[in-house]
């Protein structure tokens, strides 16, 4: 399936929007870095989201790669975008529900060693161990974060998986970036509504991958190449 422009504006907003989320399970590492770290604020930002969003985009291209083995399977069975209903199926799923696969069990953050490495990053200074706690923790659990996992795979291309995640990853930057700024601005009513948005663009983009799929099988008439 082709992402176009549309697609990545609604990640891109989703990212945006998500920044009540992304200050819970950010926030407090994005703090820690910049008062321990020696390199200056500006660096030490730059460098750990650097790492997290290479770190997304590789994700995202692996999810890319495992999409278009799932199509090309779908293909055989006569079944045409089978990874976009199934993606687009399990974002409903975790907007909805709270469901999500068991991935987290397979980071790589569960071993002992990457463990062990981000408690020696800690003592070390300079922008080269904030950059390479960026790309481990970018494997943090996170279910917008899985979502976007989803449309990844729904795209069936590396090249889209990435691009999809990176645009994610830089919907999420400005909230990271200007964490001192929304924690005070934003109260808890309104970081809740502001979440209930970035849920709804996630829902959305659930909801266009399962039309998108029943078009490309003929089940649906294809509206526009925009939506569907």
């Amino acid at each position: 399936m082709n992402t176009g422009l549309y697609d990545y504006w609604l990640v891109f907003l989703a990212g945006m929007f998500s920044a009540p989320h992304c200050l819970g399970m950010c926030g407090g590492i994005m703090s820690a870095m910049t008062l321990q770290s020696k390199a200056s604020l500006l660096q030490t930002i730059l460098a750990y989201n650097a790492g997290r969003i290479v770190t997304y985009m590789a994700v995202g291209a692996f999810m890319g790669f495992a999409g278009s083995f799932v199509n090309a399977a779908g293909v055989v069975i006569g079944l045409q975008g089978i990874a976009n209903i199934a993606g687009g199926l399990f974002i409903i799923l975790w907007v909805v529900k709270k469901f999500a696969l068991p991935l987290d069990k397979y980071s790589p953050l569960q071993l002992s060693s990457a463990q062990k490495l981000l408690h020696l990053l800690k003592s070390r200074q300079g922008i080269a161990p904030v950059l390479v706690s960026g790309l481990l923790l970018g494997f943090l659990p996170c279910g917008l974060t899985y979502t976007m996992h989803m449309k990844a795979a729904a795209t069936g291309s590396m090249a889209q998986g990435m691009a999809t995640l990176g645009v994610f990853g830089l919907g999420t930057l400005p909230a990271l970036v200007a964490i001192g700024l929304f924690s005070f601005v934003l109260t808890k009513t309104l970081r809740s509504k502001v979440l209930f948005v970035g849920n709804a663009l996630a829902l959305c983009i659930g909801i266009l991958s399962v039309l998108r799929g029943l078009a490309i099988n003929g089940w649906i008439p294809t509206v526009n190449p925009w939506l569907w």
